[in-house]
């Protein structure tokens, strides 16, 4: 009897004849499975790979949280200086966030203690794993003599990685920080209305924050009560 020889997935196999069409046809379905299942996987792979790297780009400081998709961050920068009153002329400060989506995403901006009169809807591009470009249709206020972002994308890169998952910004006249999170743990240290902290993690109505001076770095836990939600509301 003539016997066909044949191969599946690799593996030599002998059929008879009257299995070569049943073999033929199961190995169809096989080979389509698999490719389904790798095309499924692909489209997974590049889909979970829109992240942002948490860190500093220069004057640009973003937080992701892998679990919310969510983006949080500010940007901060001043020029001239101002002999009189011994501080920077021009300052541009705002405060971002939004939802990765893809390589690019929607972001609004705003300055904290102005959120409604300031807001911005402007765009974000993921352009590799530690570059991003802003683009906004117009600029906040002071913006224009520090950086603009109207004209065209500005682009920022990576210098510092942190592990930060939010960046919210203090509500409060003062926030305390906490050694622990308790409330008789209170600490000497606190930080002012608008200042942004870099959320590591949170716990409960407690965020363990690090608050970057010009000088050191304050760390410990501060109550959510005294920051901005870091959520993003459905519309």
């Amino acid at each position: 009897m003539e016997k066909d020889k044949t191969t599946l997935l690799g593996a030599k196999v002998v059929l008879l004849p009257s299995s070569v069409l049943l073999f033929a046809a199961l190995k169809n379905t096989l080979m389509s499975h698999v490719c389904g299942t790798l095309i499924v996987s692909l489209f997974a792979l590049v889909s979970l790979g829109q992240s942002v790297a948490s860190g500093q780009y220069g004057a640009l400081s973003l937080a992701f949280d892998p679990t919310t998709k969510i983006l949080t961050g500010y940007f901060e920068d001043q020029t001239g200086w101002d002999e009189a009153t011994k501080a920077p002329r021009f300052s541009c400060v705002f405060y971002i966030k939004g939802v990765v989506t893809g390589k690019k995403c929607q972001v609004t901006t705003y300055y904290p203690d102005d959120k409604i009169g300031d807001t911005i809807v402007g765009e974000m591009e993921l352009i590799n794993d530690q570059t991003v470009s802003i683009k906004l249709p117009a600029d906040h206020g002071g913006c224009w003599n520090v950086q603009h972002f109207a004209d065209e994308p500005v682009s920022f890169t990576l210098i510092n990685r942190s592990e930060s998952i939010q960046i919210r910004y203090v509500t409060q006249n003062k926030a305390y920080f906490y050694s622990s999170k308790a409330k008789h743990k209170r600490l000497k240290l606190f930080v002012v209305k608008n200042d942004f902290v870099c959320v590591e993690k949170t716990e409960g109505s407690w965020a363990y924050c690090s608050f970057y001076g010009d000088k050191k770095v304050t760390k410990g836990w501060m109550k959510t009560a005294d920051l901005n939600d870091g959520l993003i509301k459905k519309q």
